[in-house]
């Protein structure tokens, strides 16, 4: 992991270098802003990824229930910071590695919506927890995955290869 920190430091320097002697300071400056607004996203989706495989994890019986509470907590943290990795011309318009469709500016309302939604499917999942009830839980952690998640991926998302 921190190889791979490091190497991509040092992608974002050299892009910095070649936008600087390209573009001039200006240009740079919005390249290096681009570039960490890249990383800080990535971060916080994988983070949230990883809360899911927890959440998996819980629900095939491998993680227990304070994991899992954990985890729902780590996505409904992320939720509402969802809008912030997200400023315009950061999308696959304007980064050939970003999987953000342009599509999340032209609805901006939906995909604030849907960040908001993810984060209420994280809350009620956390209560289905407390619940004790393991079929409330896998219900709950279900419709967190498929209108949580799937909710904004299906829409805003691209996979790429």
């Amino acid at each position: 992991m921190q190889a791979r920190t490091l190497r991509w430091t040092g992608v974002c320097a050299l892009a910095l270098v070649v936008a600087v002697v390209a573009f001039g300071p200006e240009q740079a400056a919005v390249a290096d802003q681009h570039g960490q607004v890249a990383e800080e996203r990535s971060k916080l989706m994988k983070g949230m990824g990883g809360a899911m495989r927890t959440l998996k994890g819980f629900v095939e019986g491998r993680n227990s229930a304070e994991e899992a509470s954990a985890a729902a907590d780590v996505i409904a943290a992320a939720a509402p910071k969802i809008p912030d990795v997200f400023p315009p011309g950061t999308g696959m318009g304007a980064d050939p590695k970003s999987e953000s469709k342009d599509v999340i500016w032209e609805k901006w309302e939906e995909f604030t919506t849907a960040s908001t939604l993810l984060g209420d499917k994280a809350a009620a999942l956390k209560t289905a927890l407390a619940s004790g009830d393991a079929g409330a839980a896998g219900a709950a952690f279900g419709d967190l995955g498929k209108n949580g998640c799937g909710g904004c991926h299906r829409q805003f998302r691209e996979k790429r290869n």
